[in-house]
């Protein structure tokens, strides 16, 4: 464990999740002015404060740090101290007043994941973690359910009209089988939520057409440190850089049938 998570008083665990709840506060008070970038795909003037925030907060929790974002990723370097950060996951469901938008930010070194919050702050649930410590929500541990059948499974479901395309046909197709077969499926808008939500046991599985590493780095290791496991759909490890293949989060009892249902 790098020990700049031990430094002072104060951990850095906790000087983050006091730094993701000062953020919240921009989410809940700042004027609503919306940008699209694409057919599906927006950035709001929210976005954008809690991006300027974190940018200018996050490397004075670790020497030498630096944040790799959604609104100003770097070509992908996760190289060295860095933040991982989406500084609204769950956009649309912002700009419709949903309540399900989280602030996710993933802290790794060269690659490796270390320590994780995300902050829903109209809900006030902050999910964190850290590696090797387990993960908790609002200061108590959590961990995936006990489903061991995909007949038992709720599943998230993340796939926006942007990933439009035969590719989409065929996964949803799978998806649909998949919600037929078990308790149904439910669609948050948020990848992080999904990921926490696997997590704390609210979901059986989560399934993605694709994402990027600010979407899904914080709750990767949040998941893992709750007992479950992410991959991609065949099976191999995410390499946490560009847009991704499709994915599968589960609480880890049911990840092969998962895998064998797409394959």
């Amino acid at each position: 464990m790098s020990r700049v998570l031990r430094r002072g008083r104060e951990t850095m665990l906790e000087k983050l999740e006091r730094t993701l709840r000062q953020a919240g506060d921009l989410a809940l008070t700042e004027s609503l002015n919306v940008t699209a970038k694409g057919r599906s795909d927006f950035v709001t003037s929210t976005d954008l404060a809690i991006d300027r925030y974190l940018r200018g907060a996050l490397p004075g929790l670790v020497p030498g740090s630096r944040v790799f974002s959604e609104e100003e990723a770097d070509g992908g370097d996760l190289s060295g101290r860095v933040f991982i950060v989406d500084p609204i996951d769950g956009t649309t469901n912002l700009m419709y007043h949903m309540q399900l938008s989280a602030i996710s930010c993933g802290y790794a070194e060269d690659g490796r994941l270390l320590a994780a919050g995300v902050y829903n702050p109209f809900t006030r649930e902050m999910f964190l973690a850290q590696l090797g410590k387990g993960a908790t929500l609002n200061g108590r541990p959590i961990h995936v359910n006990a489903d061991e059948t995909l007949e038992e499974a709720v599943l998230g479901v993340e796939a926006g009209p942007a990933t439009a395309g035969e590719g989409q046909r065929a996964y949803f197709e799978r998806v649909f089988a998949l919600h037929m077969r078990g308790r149904g499926m439910r669609f948050t808008g948020s990848a992080a939520l999904d990921l926490c939500y696997t997590a704390c046991g609210r979901f059986t599985a989560s399934v993605f057409h694709y994402l990027y590493p600010w979407d899904y780095a914080a709750g990767w290791l949040i998941l893992t440190e709750a007992g479950g496991r992410l991959t991609l759909l065949d099976g191999r490890t995410p390499a946490m850089k560009g847009r991704s293949e499709p994915l599968a989060a589960s609480n880890g009892l049911v990840h092969e049938k998962l895998l064998a249902a797409f394959a």
